[in-house]
């Protein structure tokens, strides 16, 4: 079966054809359940190991949604995408889905490069609770790991490359989500 979720600009969508579940509704959720508070990841990809919490910005296409958001030093935007982790695990508790969790950010703007997407993802991951996790010593893990990548890192990546991300054909984009 295909799955293809869409971002929101429409112009990349990700193949979850080899995903046990994904889904790209939590927003739709929220906004239904008139929770406007709570800020979310695009999409959800549920591998036999794990979850993959998955962000995309992409101010590099035309006509992007709200391409000045993305400025990678400011706080604003390491403060938005670590909420949105946090955010999204309400989501996740709801649907009784607890296995190991990657947040995985993926970044496409102008002047990005690997150097920015390392940045990043340390001014992120200081955000996310990897210490308390640490700290506390429970055994309960809420995040395992955290990445910031392009489009061609996710694509080439050994585990996310299962659900590449590749421009929409226009003759036949259809987005789904369970």
């Amino acid at each position: 079966m295909t799955m293809m979720l869409t971002e929101e600009n429409g112009v990349y969508q990700f193949d979850c054809s080899k995903a046990l579940w994904a889904t790209s509704e939590i927003r739709d959720q929220y906004f239904n359940a008139k929770i406007h508070v709570l800020k979310n990841a695009d999409f959800i990809i549920e591998t036999n190991d794990e979850l993959l919490i998955v962000e995309y910005k992409n101010s590099s296409i035309s006509g992007a949604v709200k391409p000045q958001a993305f400025n990678p030093k400011d706080d604003k935007l390491k403060d938005d995408l670590a909420r949105k982790f946090y955010d999204s695990l309400h989501y996740l508790q709801l649907r009784d889905k607890m296995k190991p969790k990657q947040y995985i950010v993926i970044i496409e703007a102008a002047g990005s490069d690997s150097a920015m997407r390392l940045r990043l993802r340390d001014r992120v991951m200081k955000e996310l609770p990897f210490s308390l996790q640490t700290n506390m010593n429970t055994g309960i893990r809420m995040i395992d790991e955290c990445q910031v990548l392009s489009i061609a890192e996710w694509n080439a990546h050994p585990k996310y490359g299962l659900y590449p991300c590749t421009p929409v054909n226009r003759s036949d984009s259809v987005s789904t989500s369970n």
